[in-house]
């Protein structure tokens, strides 16, 4: 966690120096990140940095826990639709949001590409599992509303649709990361209906 002093920021330096680090490790992975380049991007001097973090491990678990609250809040918890084309329509629409969020901040952008970058990379640090402990989660209770109106087929465990589905989405995630400079609005929709036309095929009761 943070230690206090960050906490007590104005909000604009605390995003100042959680895009500096979330660039640092989009770009280098946690084990290559270096704690001085943060630092320097971030503006700040080295004695300031470690009255707000503990270690780099510390900004690494503070990075990843922003980054996947500010996700959750714009996206919501999953929905519940009353047919099975509505509970497509809704995820494409909450896929859409996602992309709109970080389209929409280039802060909330780097958060979110640090993860897909660190999960592209295997890289195994603790924090990392937790974040993917809580996407699984997440996963389970969307597959729990497409199953109640039968849009999620039935033939297959739960456990291996939402591994299946996980990796299809963090493939998205990967190809999305490739192109994220020149992405734009225009592509949301179409990008959104590609993904989640893809996670239909897979789970979809007409897969």
């Amino acid at each position: 966690m943070p230690l206090p002093r960050f906490q007590n920021l104005e909000e604009d330096k605390q995003n100042a120096i959680l895009a500096a680090a979330a660039s640092e490790f989009a770009d280098h992975g946690f084990g290559a990140a270096s704690f001085n380049r943060i630092i320097k991007r971030a503006g700040v001097s080295k004695g300031a940095m470690y009255y707000y973090f503990a270690d780099k491990d510390d900004l690494f678990r503070t990075v990843l826990d922003v980054a996947t609250a500010r996700w959750m809040a714009e996206v919501g918890e999953p929905f519940e639709a009353d047919c099975p084309r509505a509970f497509w329509d809704a995820c494409e629409a909450l896929y859409a949001r996602s992309l709109r969020f970080m389209l929409r901040d280039p802060l909330n952008a780097s958060l979110c590409l640090s993860i897909s970058r660190a999960r592209a990379r295997l890289e195994g640090h603790p924090a990392l599992l937790q974040q993917q402990e809580l996407m699984v989660a997440w996963t389970r209770a969307l597959f729990v509303q497409g199953r109640k109106v039968g849009a999620i087929r039935a033939d297959a465990p739960d456990d291996l649709l939402v591994e299946a589905a996980i990796a299809v989405m963090d493939a998205g995630d990967r190809w999305l990361a490739k192109r994220w400079d020149d992405f734009g609005e225009a592509d949301v929709d179409p990008t959104a209906k590609l993904m989640i036309g893809m996670f239909r095929r897979l789970g979809g009761v007409d897969a």
